[in-house]
């Protein structure tokens, strides 16, 4: 009996060490160029759908409810947290997905990857905060509510613009192989559009 335990304990420590060794090996696998550049356009432009959509959506349903008269405040409040669980959603997604497909296997490409993920990091923290900020607004007193809405929305339009800043470490640590990736890679012609 101690023989099969003690076999059984090295079959599960030798399976632990494989298992580890190839999560280990998945995490610092590059991407290719044509890969990387996919993925961070794609999720870009997923994003920037994302945004330009529920922008779109939230606007109408605010002029909805102002025609309608029922623009009560909890019930704007209601609609802006809806609007920024989204975006948060969607920015969270997208850092998951650049992180997921590694660095590109290029001169630099895990400094490049590094300094993507720090800038995407900067726009993740501005929604996070501008979303537990909209969940704080007050509902008591419309004035007060009024002043820190506009104030949100101006934060908000600030963070939407550092997404830009994503795009200065692949200008800094640009090569062929990305160039040449992008410019084959119809997501990211699509940018800003």
């Amino acid at each position: 009996m101690r023989t099969t335990t003690r076999t059984l304990a090295v079959t599960a420590c030798a399976l632990l060490v494989l298992a580890l060794s190839g999560v280990a090996s998945g995490a610092t696998q590059n991407a290719t160029p044509k890969k990387w550049i996919s993925v961070f356009c794609g999720s870009v432009l997923t994003w920037e759908h994302t945004v330009k959509s529920n922008t779109t959506k939230l606007n109408a349903t605010f002029k909805t409810l102002k025609s309608a008269g029922k623009a009560d405040i909890p019930t704007v409040k209601s609609k802006l947290v809806t609007y920024l669980n989204g975006i948060v959603k969607s920015t969270n997604s997208m850092v998951a997905d650049v992180k997921h497909v590694g660095a590109p296997n290029v001169q630099n490409g895990a400094k490049l990857q590094s300094a993507v993920l720090s800038a995407f990091a900067l726009v993740q923290k501005a929604f996070n905060q501008t979303l537990s900020s909209a969940k704080k607004l007050p509902t008591g007193d419309a004035k007060a509510f009024e002043k820190q809405a506009l104030a949100l929305a101006k934060a908000l339009q600030g963070n939407a613009g550092r997404i830009g800043a994503a795009f200065n470490p692949i200008q800094k640590y640009s090569t062929k192989e990305l160039n040449d990736a992008a410019k084959a890679t119809p997501a990211c012609a699509k940018l800003g559009d």
